[in-house]
């Protein structure tokens, strides 16, 4: 799979499905990652990983950010654990620091095979995790 050919064509179904969208890391052999938004519903991050030396198979990674972790406390993460266990499909993971304040933030995230990308697939992923995230963060 040429991943730089690929990045292009997820680039394109991004634009289309989101209401902004900019790239962060550009596309080589090792992936590609892109910042959206989708309105005022919710942010979150598209990314292409090769998997070279790993898996030796190309993943798609869909997220939506739940926000910073700066005040989130070492007990709500714990609580947060137990809620990871009752996702379906995805999971939660914490970024390393980014930007200039180096923030950490929670995202809600799915990972697939690369090959069953489409803008289809893209608009059921992001379904389901912001299904998941008025039924399980709503209250946070």
């Amino acid at each position: 799979m040429d991943l730089i050919k690929f990045a292009e064509e997820m680039e394109t179904v991004l634009k289309a499905a989101a209401t902004e969208s900019e790239l962060v890391s550009p596309a080589s052999e090792d992936g590609a990652i892109w910042g959206f938004e989708l309105g005022e519903d919710a942010s979150g991050f598209l990314s292409l990983e090769s998997n070279q030396g790993t898996l030796d198979v190309p993943t798609v990674t869909v997220s939506l950010s739940l926000g910073s972790i700066e005040e989130v406390s070492k007990e709500d993460l714990m609580d947060l654990l137990i809620i990871n266990g009752d996702l379906l499909g995805a999971s939660l993971t914490i970024t390393p620091p980014l930007g200039e304040e180096q923030e950490e933030f929670l995202m809600l995230q799915t990972k697939f095979v690369a090959s069953e990308f489409s803008e289809d697939m893209f608009n059921k992923s992001v379904t389901s995790l912001m299904t998941q995230m008025s039924i399980f963060f709503e209250a946070e």
